[in-house]
């Protein structure tokens, strides 16, 4: 009775216990999920206007050097292509914004003919700025690139035309931005612990990363690939969570910087927020109100085991005790709990009577079966009951173990005939179900046994177990008398009928002469009487002479008697 087992009571109890709990717990759950969703929808709204003042940040940068580029390019001295004149300027320029690097003029071929810094001879035909400032004719801006004109530098470069009166190009204006002072620029910004800000150029490489990481996160390198196809293929400013080239799992937000709504853009600006950091506080809290919901659990637990322990799980514990009594036949033992009215109560009440009602069926039931018993032992026939499905005989009378012993729990087909190594294949099972597989009529049928060879008669039909499965019944009558007188009859009859077959009678009138006795047949012709005979039967004839007939035509030779004399 695993029911009523004291370790799944107290399992279940424990259980219930808990579901009640489940609710409660579910709020916390979600609450401490929602507040999870608000902090990450928090930052993400923070970083994407840092990133959006950053791009306007830059914008302005752009604005500012176009202003200065456009300006110079309309001076005379650049206008005249003043190599000396033009160096002079570009220095007072570069004194007055120590965020340039240098500003330079080259000619059409891309010579280098002044700088702010001190130079030796230089090409830069084939700088992107350079290039896109002589075909378009108007401001552009660069990439990262390391400077050639005066010292190695990593920078940001723009290009100006500068044209003659006619609109021809005859010159390029540079100027290249430092990219230090980008990490300045943003070095005033207070930013979250583990945060940072970055820009790259329009082919995702770093020119900036603030708090500088130059191990995990180089100026001059192109970012982590799959941030990058993700803003690369970005039209509008975009946010995504994921892993920075630093290991360090972000929510990121971009924005691209353009110098038209219609262009491509050139920068990209970058911020990234430490999921671990925006999620702690939520974190902290859900960890909290978890541990108080388990606290809250266990005592939950320890107070129903105490009370369920004396209210439900002792008085199931005698019952239990009780249940094994009845189980080992002991059904006059009874429970020594107080009967009270409650539910416990009722159910002690209702074990006692059932002790009851099964002490007083199972007289009945022995009474019954031992009647049953005497009825089928006092029967000639053999009567016996086996499983449709296994053959397993399931009941059996006297004449039945008289004839072949006690076959209970044996195979039928293994018992009642032999050298069989299979199901009969006269069995009748499939003779005695309907067609939805019901107990349906008797099949009456007559064999001989293999081990006995006596014959019976046998009524077989299905019938309903005690245990509720379909099983055969079989009534088998002895009919070996009855065969023996039977096949002595048509022994008898055989016999009968091949003597009457070797005899060939004659019938009806016939026609003799009165004088030869010749025999007229039925086409008309008259035939001796032996042949006529010999024809219609199986007669044949020896001729003789009869002692009348020798006086008569023998006198001399037969004595009065008849007899030939010697």
């Amino acid at each position: 009775m695993n029911f009523l087992n004291l370790e799944s009571i107290s399992k279940k109890l424990a259980l219930l216990t808990l579901l009640a709990t489940l609710p409660a717990l579910a709020i916390l759950l979600y609450s401490g999920l929602e507040e999870r969703r608000k902090s990450i929808d928090t930052a993400k709204r923070d970083v994407l206007m840092l990133t959006h003042s950053m791009a306007m940040a830059q914008k302005e940068i752009t604005s500012s050097t176009r202003q200065i580029l456009s300006t110079l390019s309309l001076l005379p001295v650049i206008q005249l292509m003043d190599q000396q004149a033009s160096s002079n300027l570009f220095r007072a320029v570069l004194e007055q914004n120590p965020n340039y690097n240098n500003i330079v003029l080259v000619d059409v071929n891309g010579d280098v003919i002044a700088s702010g810094n001190p130079f030796f001879v230089a090409n830069l035909a084939d700088r992107k700025h350079v290039r896109e400032a002589r075909a378009k004719k108007e401001f552009v801006v660069g990439e990262y690139i390391v400077t050639r004109v005066g010292p190695s530098n990593q920078v940001f470069a723009f290009g100006y035309p500068v044209l003659d009166i006619e609109g021809r190009v005859k010159g390029v204006l540079t100027a290249t931005l430092k990219l230090d002072d980008f990490s300045r620029f943003y070095a005033v910004s207070k930013l979250p612990e583990q945060s940072f800000v970055a820009i790259t150029d329009h082919q995702g490489i770093r020119l900036c990363y603030y708090p500088p990481q130059g191990t995990t996160n180089p100026i001059g390198e192109p970012i982590r690939g799959k941030s990058w196809a993700r803003a690369s293929n970005a039209h509008e400013p975009g946010i995504f969570m994921g892993t920075g080239s630093d290991g360090r799992r972000r929510i990121f937000a971009f924005e691209q910087v353009r110098l038209t709504p219609d262009d491509n853009p050139y920068l990209y600006v970058w911020a990234g927020i430490p999921e671990a950091k925006v999620l702690a506080p939520a974190n902290a809290v859900l960890i909290r109100n978890l541990l108080l919901m388990l606290f809250v659990a266990v005592l939950s637990l320890v107070i129903s085991w105490l009370i369920g322990k004396k209210t439900l799980i002792s008085p199931i514990q005698n019952l239990v005790a009780l249940t094994r009594k009845f189980s080992n036949g002991d059904l006059d033992a009874r429970s020594n709990l107080a009967v009270t009215s409650g539910e416990i109560g009722t159910l002690t009440q209702a074990f006692h009577a059932m002790a009851e009602a099964l002490t007083a069926s199972q007289k009945t039931l022995c009474d019954s079966e031992a009647r049953f018993r005497l009825l089928m032992d006092s029967l000639d026939a053999i009567v016996y009951v086996a499983d449709m499905d296994t053959y397993e005989v399931l009941f059996i009378n006297r004449s039945v173990k008289n004839k072949f012993g006690d076959i209970t729990g044996k195979i039928c087909w293994q018992t009642l005939q032999k050298g069989q190594s299979g199901p009969c294949p006269f069995c009748t099972n499939q003779y005695l179900l309907d067609g939805e597989g019901k107990p349906g009529g008797a099949y009456i049928w007559e064999m001989q046994n293999s081990i006995t060879d006596q014959w019976f008669h046998l009524n077989d039909r299905a019938i309903e177990w005690l245990d509720g499965r379909i099983v055969r019944l079989e009534v088998a009558t002895d009919i070996t008398h009855r065969k023996t007188a039977e096949e002595e009859r048509e022994g008898l009859i055989a016999q009968l009928e091949e003597a009457l077959g070797k005899i060939k009678t004659l019938s009806g009138f016939l026609p003799i002469c009165a004088s030869c006795k010749m025999i007229r047949d039925d086409k008309g012709y008259w035939n001796q009487i032996e042949s006529y005979i010999g024809e219609h039967s199986d007669a044949e004839f020896s001729h003789s002479i009869c002692p009348d007939c020798a006086k008569k035509l023998y006198p001399d030779l037969v004595d009065d008697d008849g007899n030939l004399k010697h």
